[in-house]
């Protein structure tokens, strides 16, 4: 079906994710991946990254990802689904090592499906039961008819899109951003927003939403732990770091577009960098003198 006939309300597609990743825009589009790129190290990396600009970019299965990947399909009730490597394939040592066990994997991989052994179907099981009663006692409910939305819209004359894990119906309800970590205490929470730019992607999406329906949403990520015992942590952007991550989000639109229009895509400035020691650095060493 075409995507364009997938349209649910105002600019928000049904689509899958395999699609999704093509960039089906009209032009190459900036996703948030992109734009943390452009911010965090040059356009020359957001150049080789776009699966439009780049003709010989390769997409890679990694096997990190696999976990999150099946979470997300079992929490928010859409995209990729997963599937059990079955036992009997396995090598004596359980690796998915023997001939019928990589055709297995390579077959689920093509059909876009995540294969997991028997182990890690249960890790993820265990995972959805935590993250929904949890999120239960919240009084959120993520209905998978709203998950893994899609929308594709021009901001600042450029074209942009973003793939939403869950936006309830309601509109004066947030975006919900579904994140698995291997720590989800609140301090794990903001270094990984910090580390992997959440901040950008997070004003990307509400600019994405609210080009396509006019809604001025929240946003609130989910952070849920792989490991047991699965805890769940809900984190919002405060209004000091929500403005910054706004500026930041649109210094990276103004870079694509220049980018864009230019055909120019540097990467890290040239010349010698001098790098100057941390403040704290310099202080723990001073007090170690003194010790």
């Amino acid at each position: 079906m075409n995507a364009v006939s997938q349209i649910t309300a105002g600019g928000i597609i049904r689509l899958p994710s395999a699609e999704y990743h093509t960039d089906p825009a009209p032009e190459p589009s900036l996703s948030s991946t992109l734009a943390k790129l452009l911010l965090t190290k040059s356009p020359l990396h957001a150049w080789h990254a776009s699966p439009r600009l780049n003709p010989n970019r390769i997409s890679v299965d990694r096997k990190t990802f696999d976990i999150g990947r099946a979470a997300h399909r079992a929490v928010l009730g859409a995209g990729d689904d997963y599937v059990a490597i079955p036992e009997d394939i396995l090598a004596s040592n359980g690796a998915a090592t023997t001939k019928e066990a990589k055709a297995f994997i390579a077959e689920a991989r093509e059909a876009d499906r995540v294969p997991l052994k028997q182990a890690e179907v249960d890790q993820v099981d265990a995972m959805a039961t935590v993250a929904h009663l949890r999120l239960g006692e919240h009084g959120i409910v993520l209905d998978p008819a709203r998950s893994e939305l899609a929308a594709i819209v021009q901001i600042d004359g450029i074209w942009c899109r973003a793939m939403f894990d869950n936006v309830p119906a309601d509109a004066k309800l947030p975006i919900y951003d579904f994140k698995t970590c291997e720590d989800a205490s609140p301090e794990a929470c903001l270094r990984a927003i910090l580390n992997y730019g959440y901040d950008v992607q997070a004003e990307h999406y509400r600019a994405v939403w609210k080009a396509a329906t006019g809604e001025d949403r929240s946003f609130v990520f989910i952070f849920q732990e792989k490991p047991a015992p699965h805890e769940v942590t809900l984190v919002t952007l405060s209004g000091s770091f929500r403005d910054v991550a706004q500026r930041r989000a649109a210094r990276a639109r103004k870079l694509w577009a220049d980018c864009t229009a230019s055909n120019n895509w540097p990467g890290y400035p040239t010349g010698l960098h001098e790098v100057d020691a941390p403040a704290w650095l310099i202080d723990r060493e001073f007090q170690e003198e003194f010790q």
